[in-house]
């Protein structure tokens, strides 16, 4: 996340997270491979991809977390 994500933002039932352009579809390969029990899937354009949660997980608390892996190792 911290390398290729720039925003994470919810909204609605989606986490809507924002990379430079090109890196989307390797990010949201590299989080469908991580099979996180939050995730139900995504869906990547060229820098912006949609993750979609699974029932019974907000959006919100699933953008804490993938903001907090933005903020780790930073000064």
């Amino acid at each position: 996340m911290r390398r290729y994500a720039i925003t994470v933002e919810a909204a609605g039932q989606l986490v809507v997270v924002t990379t430079p352009s090109g890196y989307a579809n390797a990010l949201a390969q590299a989080m469908d491979e991580a099979a996180h029990s939050a995730v139900a899937g995504t869906l990547a354009g060229d820098n912006t991809i949609f993750v979609a949660t699974r029932d019974g997980v907000s959006a919100q608390a699933l953008q804490d977390e993938l903001a907090g892996h933005l903020l780790q190792g930073a000064a």
